[in-house]
């Protein structure tokens, strides 16, 4: 059979996997092996899906295909490959397709132990054999995988190993034997090394041969080594040009990894992808756009604040616990080799227990392991959260799961909000305690094994009490003991650590049953509850004569008598409440009961179909906190959240989550607060779902952590997590980009906005509006502030004229004037639609209004600005006035006097503007009625005809200026129409059919390119001739998208000029900007958010309006993003 790959690289996109598959791809495509092998190599390809799926959005359909059309697969094992089932199903299609044999298989060990790296399937073979019957049998034989061995303390040495090891690998593909290969590649190292000398011997000799001969023949070797000369200059370039290729081709692979990893949440390493597709200081690397892009999104360089690890904290090995204690003034955390305190400050490590320390030795010795208990209270009360947007608003997304999801509320961290944690309760194998303070990890006491204990064989946690199981023991007459005959329970105080009672359980007693089935439950006011699974029946004992006596006993009731049972006992008011989860097959069911306080009458059963056996937690909400008439229990499962009514058991709301919930807490005022294992933490409030209107429901999202998150834990504004086998755990909290100003207009100051930006990016328009002691009700009265900003110095001057003016648009003109249309307040308190538009002095703050400016009788108003002045539609939007710098103003249409319309007037809102003239879609009425395409020039006050039939009014979706000379029109039969402004005349008629999806918008890129933007998200670049075979994709904001394709969201699309000529801005309905590089015609940055950039200044302006945020950044250059990055991974110590 024909291959077209040699090879097929199956591994985990993870590091060190994907940088072992990476550079074993290389050096197994640029292999040649010794002529003395006898061996001829044709040119592998060897198939990594990163290098042949660029271009492919059909992942599985090409894997499929790749593996169906691979001589043999190479498995790089570690012990995340076989947790990943895309890996196992490429592992299994190949076997199929080789007879379920291993015989094409080879493997790359990069980390881990071998038994838990290499799959199972790679470990056996089976063989067919003959059993003492006569009978063919088939048997699973044990064999050793046909393996390199990389793995290393770091990823250097690992590297390092591969290239050698990687020998291993190809000799199979040869078809021979490693060891003749390892020997004959030595061979021809020495052998290369021999001709080196030899050559450089033969060369100076060559040299002297050469210089006698040339002394004579000189003069006819110039032409011939001219000729040579210029051969190896042309063979020089092509080199270098195809070098220049393949370091573009490297850095564009290594973005695209980078985007890859950083949307599956894996942030650090997507960020050391792309600062290594970027060029170092010492490195001629190109720079690519796509790269920058990247890691300017990783980096968060555009956001004002970022929720991002600030401290890392490394283990030794994977992290298994995790959490805020002592209060959160430290973080603990715990991994197979001992408990870590760590400082929540600074995350220094404060202290470590090790199961080896003397202190905490068991009598089992080197195999002695610690357990550790965190205290850690559920309850949260105290713990609020703001919006953060103005008083007056609040912002939602519709949610299929909570109706509504309100945004931009944050943590509102006081005095009121408790720490999280207490101390850490520490077992060794003997069952011996500690209990350890959580802020410190000073030991505060100790309980060891009691005298006459032989064994301990459980110890459980309770509220206020730790309780031992054990043997006795009984004493040998040589002074050895043996396991004795009894059983014997040890409660312990767990705040002195005393033995405060020990009670005899009576293994003989039918009540207590065979201790195999026993599961201590709980301790409370003197009674010992216990389950007992062979009768299914929680039983209450007291405790009379350091002996158990059985007081109460009720049936525990499961939904499902066959499936996987679990019960659960907690106490509220000390009451016990019991949880009795049932897993049958797809059914998740758990029954939850209310008892009296002696357990013996029943107050309530309800069955609700969640999974309690998988994390669950319950929580008891007072009514005299909340606005419901009873109390409220509270239920959290892994992937749920419920609300029962604790009188009567009645369900309230049951609510199932998308995701996994990895950390909850509660608040007596009817909080369930809790993070997913996506990153997104959220606030459900118990007020949203009693009104018994659905469209109350709602649930409020507060962060979002760029991470994945497997553990987590919150404290006081912090957030304590690591990922699944991570050996790497980060404290993370919100913190401001350190290159972003803020523009502050004063306390109690929101909807700020920054309506215009001078050219040169020294000044600023900036509105806000001042609510009194930042609160709104029916009586407020709100008042609207106009100031300018001025960059350097970072002063906002208030142009007081204008106080209690509503801006509704402003545009500088020549850095010095600002103008302004703006509404004024009426006696009523709202804001008159007879507004006006002024001219302000930027130097002195003085407003003036500009006479005979009509109104634009739309608050949506847009002053554009031009050289000189700015135009604005005026007449809800079917005239055109242009204001200028001195004051003065000229109106395209003019009424007559006595004529309540004007004879012309502009059909959809449908007009560009260049210099003094504007490019319109024109209604003129009266004798000559028509509909028209014209360019109107203000300075003479004249218009020309495009010569252009337009017979539709919808026929027209967007007209733009491709340069000061020519006019655009994008029609809805997908064609863009250039015209000569001077003359009218068509130029060109260009089709945008070969873009084959349907157009949205077009805007000029250039003074001969324009782009046409797509449903498909795309900008297509197009020229005169048509499309250019480029184009980019503008990635859209979650809550931003294009909509259909018609005049209105036509105009949703601009471009806009900037600092460097070699970029534009591509802007979204003026909320949402993308930074073209118009050399390759790609994105280099997005600007979420965006209000205005400056055409003359690197630098540009962002309006966060629900976090009430305005403010600038700089443009990066690629050094500043890369010393960004450098500063950032090495405070995490990960440079």
């Amino acid at each position: 059979m024909e291959y077209k790959y040699k090879a097929f690289i199956s591994y985990r996109h993870i590091e060190p996997d994907m940088q072992a598959a990476e550079r074993l791809q290389k050096l197994l495509e640029s292999y040649k092996p010794p002529k003395s092998l006898g061996v001829k190599k044709e040119n592998w390809r060897i198939f990594r899906d990163v290098s042949e799926l660029q271009s492919s959005s059909d992942l599985s359909e090409i894997i499929k295909n790749a593996i169906e059309s691979s001589e043999y697969l190479i498995v790089i094992c570690s012990p995340q490959y076989t947790e990943s089932k895309w890996c196992l199903q490429e592992l299994t299609r190949f076997r199929e397709l080789h007879d379920n044999k291993n015989t094409n298989i080879v493997t790359l060990l990069v980390n881990g132990d071998p038994k838990e790296s290499f799959p199972e399937e790679l470990t056996y073979a089976e063989l067919t054999t003959t059993n003492e019957k006569g009978e063919e049998v088939t048997v699973k034989v044990d064999v050793e995988p046909l393996a390199a061995n990389i793995v290393a303390d770091d990823l250097k040495d690992s590297m390092k190993k591969l290239n050698t090891e990687y020998l291993r690998i190809a000799a199979p593909l040869l078809g021979c034997d490693f060891n003749d290969l390892f020997q004959r590649e030595k061979r021809r190292e020495a052998a290369r090394k021999r001709r080196i000398f030899g050559g450089v011997s033969g060369i100076l000799s060559l040299i002297s041969i050469i210089s006698i001969a040339s002394a004579v023949t000189i003069n006819g070797k110039n032409k011939q080594i001219q000729r040579q000369n210029d051969q190896i200059m042309e063979q020089n370039a092509e080199i270098e040009n195809k070098n220049s290729e393949l370091l573009v081709e490297n850095a564009g692979h290594l973005a695209v990894e980078s985007e890859n990893l950083y949307k599956e949440s894996s942030l650090i390493p997507a960020i050391k992808k792309a600062v290594a597709a970027l060029p170092s200081a010492d490195e001629e690397k190109p720079v690519l756009p796509e790269a920058e892009y990247a890691l300017s999104r990783e980096l968060g360089m555009f956001s004002h604040t970022q929720l991002v690890p600030q401290i890392s904290l490394k283990h030794e090995c994977a992290v298994e616990q995790l959490s805020f204690m002592g209060g959160g003034k430290t973080v603990v955390s715990k991994d197979a080799t001992g408990v870590y305190f760590w400082d929540a400050e600074t995350g220094k490590l404060i202290k470590k227990i090790s199961a080896s320390d003397s202190e905490f030795a068991s009598e089992s010795g080197s195999s002695n392991e610690l357990t550790a208990y965190f205290d850690v209270s559920t309850d949260k009360t105290g713990t609020y959260f703001t919006n953060t947007g103005s008083p007056s608003s609040v912002t939602y997304e519709n949610s299929s799961v909570f109706n509504k999801v309100y945004t931009y509320f944050v943590h509102s961290v006081d005095a009121e909000e408790p720490g999280t944690g207490s101390d850490v309760y520490i077992f060794n194998s003997d069952k011996s305690v500690w209990r350890v303070d959580g802020a410190t990890g000073e030991i505060k006491w100790n309980c060891p094994k009691s005298e006459n204990v032989y064994k301990y064989l459980d110890a459980v946690m309770d509220d206020k009490h730790i309780l031992r199981l054990y043997n006795d023991k009984r004493e040998l007459t040589n002074g050895s003991a043996i396991m004795g005959d009894d059983y014997f329970l040890e409660i312990i105080d767990r705040e002195t650590g005393k033995v405060v009672d020990t009670a005899k359980v009576d293994k003989s007693e039918s009540s207590i049953g065979f201790l195999m089935d026993l599961e201590i439950k709980a301790y409370r006011n003197g009674l010992v509850y216990i389950y007992s699974d062979s009768d299914k029946k929680l039983k209450a004992y007291e405790i009379k004569d350091h002996a158990l006596k059985l007081r109460n006993e009720t049936e525990i009731r499961y939904p499902f008598d066959t499936g996987i049972n679990k019960e659960y006992l907690q106490f509220f008011n000390d009451e016990p409440v019991t949880a009795a989860g049932s897993i049958m097959a797809f059914n998740l069911n758990t029954e939850f009961t209310r008892y009296d306080k002696d357990m013996k009458a029943k107050k309530w059963s309800t069955d609700i179909p969640v999974n309690y056996q998988n994390k669950g937690k319950m929580f008891l909400m007072p009514a005299s906190n909340t606005k419901y008439e009873h109390d409220v229990l509270a239920v959290t499962t892994n992937r749920s959240v419920s609300f029962l009514d604790y009188e009567n058991g009645k369900l309230i709301k049951n609510l199932s989550i998308e995701g996994e919930i990895i950390d909850v807490s509660f608040s007596q005022n009817g909080l369930v607060m809790f993070t997913l294992d996506s990153g997104e933490e959220y606030a459900v409030s118990l007020n949203n779902y009693i009104s018994g209107d659905d469209a109350d429901n709602a649930a409020y999202r507060v962060q979002t952590m760029n991470t994945k998150v497997s553990l987590c834990s919150y404290s006081l504004g912090k957030y304590a997590t690591s990922e699944n086998y991570s050996n790497t755990a980060y404290i993370q909290y919100p913190k401001q980009t350190s290159a972003y100003t803020d523009i502050d207009t004063g306390e109690f100051m929101y909807n700020r906005d920054v309506a215009a930006v001078s050219d040169d990016g020294s000044k600023a328009a900036v509105v806000s509006t001042f609510y009194p002691d930042g609160e709104y009700n029916s009586s407020s009265i709100l008042t609207c502030h106009l100031f300018i900003y001025d960059t350097e110095s970072g002063l906002c001057t208030e142009v007081s004229a204008l106080k209690d003016f509503k801006v509704n648009s402003a545009a500088f003109v020549d850095n010095s004037k600002l103008i302004v249309n703006v509404s004024e307040k009426t006696s009523g308190g709202t804001y008159s639609i007879e507004d006006k538009t002024m001219l302000i002095d930027v130097a002195d703050g003085k407003a003036e209004v500009i006479k005979d400016a009509p109104s634009a009788k739309r608050s949506t108003v847009e002053l554009i600005p031009v050289p000189g002045g700015a135009y604005y539609s005026a007449d809800s939007e079917k005239n055109l006035v242009f204001v200028s710098s001195d004051g003065s103003c000229k109106t395209w249409a003019v009424r007559d006097e006595g004529s309540f319309t004007a004879d012309r007037e502009i059909i959809n809102n449908m007009y560009a503007v260049s210099g003094s003239k504007a490019a319109m879609y024109a209604k003129f009425s009266g004798e000559d009625s028509k509909n028209a395409l014209i360019v109107y020039d203000f300075s003479v006050g004249q218009h020309l005809e495009l010569e252009y039939n337009v017979s539709d009014e919808s026929e027209v979706q967007r007209i733009f200026w491709q340069n000061a000379d020519t006019v655009g029109v994008l029609f809805n039969n997908r064609t863009v129409v250039l015209f000569d402004a001077a003359n009218g005349k068509l130029k060109n008629e260009v089709s945008i059919n070969g873009t084959s999806q349907e157009p949205v918008s077009v805007s000029a890129v250039s003074d001969d390119i324009f782009a046409v933007l797509c449903r498909d998200s795309c900008l297509y670049e197009m020229n005169s001739d048509g499309f250019t075979g480029r184009s980019c994709r503008l990635d859209f904001s979650s809550d931003n998208e294009i909509y259909e394709s018609d005049s209105s969201s036509a105009a949703l699309l601009e471009t806009r000029p900037t600092a460097d000529k070699s970029h534009i801005y591509a802007v979204w309905n003026k909320s949402q900007a993308w930074l073209i590089d118009t050399d390759r015609f790609t994105v280099r940055y997005r600007i979420d958010d965006f209000a205005a950039a400056p055409a003359a200044a690197d630098k540009v302006f962002i309006n966060d309006e629900g976090r009430n945020k305005t403010g600038m950044f700089p443009i990066y250059t690629t050094q500043q993003l890369l010393d960004a990055a450098k500063d950032y991974l090495s405070a995490l110590g990960e440079a």
